[in-house]
């Protein structure tokens, strides 16, 4: 069930400035502050325990491989090495909290109504809005559409499990070119549907159901996100 507890540009914002606030730490004591206030905001915004779990153990392979090139191959410190670690997962856990508490054509709203001033730049925000959402919307697709295909071809006797590498590369094309046409009539079905509902129409748009700044995203803004922490962390 989607969070509804905050306006979706709170979250997206609170999300953005963690996540440029990690990137910008290079102290592992300023990484475990701003940690410290991403824990905080995910459990605000309802991410269970039990999911971080699950992310942790989806990106352990990656942050295993981080750990190894940057100590055998490029010979960094401990103290760096820490520090790229805890920035990386906190930023993957930033983007599943956004992602599990905010509907994708939220996400869309949120991108649209942050940067609506660059519109008066000739920047066309509100279809680059539309083609962020729709992009996050087919990745669940065709991830689906992935799968019932190899199923497909497993019952006619082409199981990628009891191929090798090489064979596995080899037959890639079998699975490959189903998903773009799959992908590609679904995008025109989509392109199709969204022309008759009027998308593109010089109007103002409505959505089902409106979003508004109220006090609680203000204060969720000052206080629960820490960001006053998170400066005080570049004097540590």
């Amino acid at each position: 069930m989607i969070n509804k507890k905050f306006d979706p540009r709170t979250i997206f914002l609170s999300t953005l400035f963690l996540t440029i606030s990690l990137i910008i730490m290079n102290n592992i004591i300023q990484t475990l502050f701003c940690f410290i206030a991403i824990l905080i905001h995910i459990i605000l915004v309802g991410v269970k325990v039990k999911n971080l779990i699950k992310i942790f153990f989806a990106s352990i392979w990656l942050l295993l491989s981080i750990i190894l090139i940057n100590y055998f191959f490029i010979n960094k410190d401990i103290n760096y090495i820490t520090n790229s670690i805890f920035r990386l997962f906190g930023i993957i856990i930033l983007a599943a909290a956004m992602l599990s508490s905010m509907d994708i054509m939220d996400i869309g709203f949120a991108v649209e109504k942050i940067f609506y001033p660059f519109k008066y730049f000739k920047i066309p925000i509100e279809n680059i809005s539309v083609i962020i959402a729709l992009s996050l919307k087919f990745i669940p697709l065709i991830k689906d559409e992935a799968l019932r295909i190899q199923k497909a071809q497993k019952a006619i006797g082409l199981d990628y499990n009891l191929m090798s590498v090489k064979e596995k590369i080899y037959n890639i094309t079998n699975l490959f070119i189903p998903i773009v046409v799959s992908s590609i009539q679904s995008s025109v079905k989509t392109a199709i549907a969204m022309e008759v509902r009027g998308y593109g129409a010089p109007y103002k748009k409505t959505r089902l159901y409106e979003s508004y700044i109220t006090i609680k995203d203000l204060l969720y803004k000052v206080t629960l996100d820490n960001d006053t922490i998170i400066y005080l962390t570049f004097f540590f």
